[in-house]
């Protein structure tokens, strides 16, 4: 599966009419979970990563109306991850650990670069946007082909355990695995030939 990650910018217009309760929501859905994740693998406990993702979505609430996107400066994903890096930063460094927000005129200049490599965040991306994929197609599979594939693919569950356990054949664990990869492949890249940028 190739990597992809994609922000219509649709979505960002919507999170400039501050007045879009829909489009924030759709934010928190979005990208809540990936955040909390990064920010856990980081090291913040469960509080202190439900804290960072606050500071980083009020972050972005701030930063978004004077925001241009320009994909050619960098990826909405690196500035998200940049984001969430200094929020970290910003709770080890203050013993009070008060949230102290960026100055929103550095969103711009945060999306410029997609900032040094992070095999950790690129896992993460990548694990959001198979789970986000999953969820999109659950209901075009039957309950025990999604769970011979949940175990078996992302489980690690052998064959014969999978098989065994959700008493289907290997063959039918085969199929599942087989059938699902497809369609999660074209949901994915459905997904990016349809989107306005590659952020």
């Amino acid at each position: 599966m190739k990597t992809v990650g994609t922000t219509r910018l649709s979505f960002l217009d919507r999170l400039r009419d501050r007045s879009s309760k829909l489009g924030w929501a759709e934010f928190d859905q979005k990208y809540r979970e990936l955040l909390y994740r990064y920010a856990r693998r980081r090291g913040a406990s469960y509080n202190e990563a439900d804290d960072v993702v606050q500071e980083v979505e009020l972050y972005v609430f701030k930063a978004m109306d004077r925001f241009q996107y320009d994909r050619g400066r960098g990826r909405f994903r690196a500035y998200l991850r940049t984001a969430v890096v200094h929020a970290l930063a910003r709770r080890a460094g203050s013993p009070s650990h008060q949230v102290t927000l960026l100055d929103p005129d550095l969103l711009a200049t945060l999306a410029e670069e997609d900032g040094p490599a992070d095999a950790e965040w690129e896992r993460e991306w990548q694990l959001h946007r198979l789970r986000w994929a999953l969820r999109s197609i659950a209901k075009e599979f039957e309950p025990a082909t999604l769970e011979a594939f949940r175990h078996h693919v992302l489980g690690d569950w052998p064959v014969d355990v999978t098989a065994q356990h959700l008493g289907l054949s290997r063959a039918s664990v085969y199929q599942a695995k087989s059938r699902v990869l497809r369609r999660l492949k074209e949901r994915i890249d459905s997904s990016d030939s349809s989107a306005a940028d590659d952020p």
